[in-house]
């Protein structure tokens, strides 16, 4: 990215961010045109006393009005850069808080391909961290930016005032300051966001290899993995170079551009006060002015982190807003009540340019009908059931549900009333009751009690539903995770379900209770059971047999059962072989 378009990228990034704020930050502003009138007043009072002692006429009077009132705006302008401190700060995390609310929505609703390639660790640092550091810009910078900015053109008209020229020399002599310093930020934030990117790839590869912990260390992977954290600590060491080197050419200019600033300063009030053009005390308070302009480059240099950061952090943002899913959100057809069918019509799916997944699929599946779906590991099952929830698109053909296709039905809808038992289920921090209805506060007690009883969770009940889960308080075993998990099926009332491996990590007691749990809940919903643990369907009507992206086989589960050729037969000889 060049210079001038990451400079023209953050700064509508920047205005998208505080839109929404626009009252509070206009209010702000207020605040800061007081706050930067007043330093201006201590150099003319100054001023006006060096005249009158210039000019030999100044009494005790004279002296002790200016000094008073010097003393008053100094304390008063401390007063103020505090409140206006305290009211950026709470603007700004206002402001910070409610991005990282939409950005979280935003990342939730986009599609399975985005999450494929992109790490928790990588959106955490996204979310929270890029958020943050536009946090600490919008409560550090802003307001002292602003300031400055008003405290320059302040200067320019007093100065205008008492002498046009004096007046359009220090404008051209800000602007070519400021232009500077602003060229020289703007090259770093293309490092910047380079740099950030590269912190980004190190804390998702260290909560990747945290959550594979165990696996690595049975499996004695721990050079493997410190190698790649040592790869991935040498690129951001060299993007950190990259940038520290462009603070220190910012700094550099700065400093030169202050030191001539100065010097012209001097050098230029001498020239008009031998002229006559300007008195005595207008010769010091232009030098106090190019003093006064100091600050607020300086500030630029000490604040030069703060801003390189968020610089790189309000474009990365702006790219994350602009990211959309794949999964457009415009249906507007609603499949009829009750139970849904599901129909594939030549359905593929890949990823990318990879190999496909799914290939040709032609499937129909009644309403209200309980399928089991079986076949080797990567044959493509849990990809089909991943294209019945809609956290995917098919790449070819066509998926209907109810006799409409997928796409045609609204979000919202189609997550109401289709419904996934997944293989890992998620506690989340709180209460059992919490966990149960997601949070939702207008559940009742009663219908948790009920759907946790209904789901074989009666002990759970009998300790009480708002116990907190995790830590010595309450822990459930793998077999109650996944029961809890149907409570939630259960209170949501969905008109098609998913399980996929949902037995997989539990022992055949807790397979027990969950198939009579499981056979009350799919009565008049249809059911999509993805298993490798045949015995998990027993009880379900249809088999659907799937390797390599395709349908080998699709028939009545006792009919398979009761033909020796049936490839489900094979699959069932298979089983019982390897359990002698």
């Amino acid at each position: 990215m060049s210079a001038m378009a990451a400079s023209g990228e953050h700064w509508r990034a920047l205005a998208r961010l505080v839109r929404a704020e626009v009252r509070t930050y206009i209010r702000l502003a207020l605040v800061l045109t007081v706050g930067a009138s007043l330093p201006l007043a201590g150099p003319l009072l100054v001023r006006r006393v060096v005249d009158l002692a210039a000019s030999g006429s100044a009494s005790t009077a004279d002296v002790v009005g200016p000094a008073t009132a010097y003393l008053v705006i100094a304390i008063a302008s401390q007063f103020l850069a505090v409140f206006v401190t305290w009211l950026a700060t709470v603007t700004a995390w206002n402001t910070a808080n409610r991005l990282r609310l939409e950005l979280a929505e935003h990342v939730l609703s986009l599609d399975l391909e985005f999450h494929r390639t992109h790490s928790p660790g990588e959106l955490i640092q996204r979310i929270d961290g890029d958020i943050t550091s536009v946090s600490d810009f919008l409560s550090k910078i802003v307001a002292k930016a602003v300031s400055a900015l008003l405290l320059v053109l302040g200067m320019v008209v007093v100065l205008t005032v008492l002498n046009w020229r004096l007046g359009l020399g220090f404008a051209v002599y800000a602007l070519i300051a400021g232009w500077i310093a602003g060229r020289t930020r703007d090259r770093a934030v293309g490092e910047t966001v380079t740099e950030m990117a590269a912190h980004a790839k190190m804390y998702g590869g260290i909560e990747e290899r945290l959550t594979a912990g165990e696996d690595l260390r049975s499996n004695r992977a721990g050079p493997h993995v410190m190698w790649r954290f040592i790869q991935d600590n040498t690129e951001v060491l060299a993007a950190s170079m990259r940038s520290e080197k462009a603070f220190i050419a910012f700094w550099a200019r700065v400093q030169l551009t202050l030191i001539v600033g100065v010097a012209i300063a001097l050098g230029g009030s001498a020239w008009f006060l031998q002229a006559g053009a300007i008195s005595l005390g207008t010769t010091l308070l232009l030098v106090q002015y190019a003093l006064m302009l100091r600050r607020p480059l300086e500030d630029l240099v000490d604040d030069f982190d703060v801003i390189q950061k968020a610089s790189g952090a309000m474009v990365r943002v702006g790219e994350l807003q602009a990211t959309r899913s794949a999964l457009a959100d415009n249906g507007s057809a609603s499949p009829p009540p009750g139970a849904l069918s599901v129909e594939c019509v030549g359905l593929g799916f890949h990823y990318g340019d990879g190999d496909p997944i799914l290939t040709k699929v032609n499937l129909s599946i009644p309403a209200g009908r309980t399928v089991g779906l079986v076949g080797r590991t990567g044959g493509g099952k849990t990809t089909l059931a991943r294209l019945v929830l809609r956290l995917a698109d098919a790449t070819e053909g066509q998926l209907l549900l109810g006799g409409v296709p997928i796409q045609d039905l609204p979000l919202g809808e189609l997550r109401s009333r289709v419904a996934m038992i997944p293989q890992e289920v998620h506690l989340l921090a709180g209460s059992v009751r919490e966990n149960v209805t997601l949070f939702d506060a207008s559940v009742s007690d009663d219908r948790v009690v009920d759907a946790l009883t209904r789901a074989g969770l009666a002990k759970l009940v009998a300790g009480g539903i708002h116990r907190r889960l995790g830590g010595d308080e309450l822990s459930l075993s793998a077999g109650e995770e996944q029961l809890l998990s149907m409570a939630r099926i259960w209170l949501r009332d969905p008109d098609l379900i998913v399980l996929d491996e949902a037995t997989a990590r539990i022992d055949p007691k807790t397979e027990e209770r969950l198939h009579d749990a499981l056979a009350e809940l799919t009565q008049g919903r249809t059911a999509l059971i993805v298993a490798h643990r045949l015995s998990t369907l027993h009880s379900v009507d249809e088999i659907v047999v799937i390797d390599g992206g395709r349908i080998l086989e699709h028939g009545n589960r006792a009919s398979l059962e009761a033909d020796p050729n049936s490839e489900y037969r094979r699959m069932l000889d298979l089983g019982l072989e390897a359990q002698r």
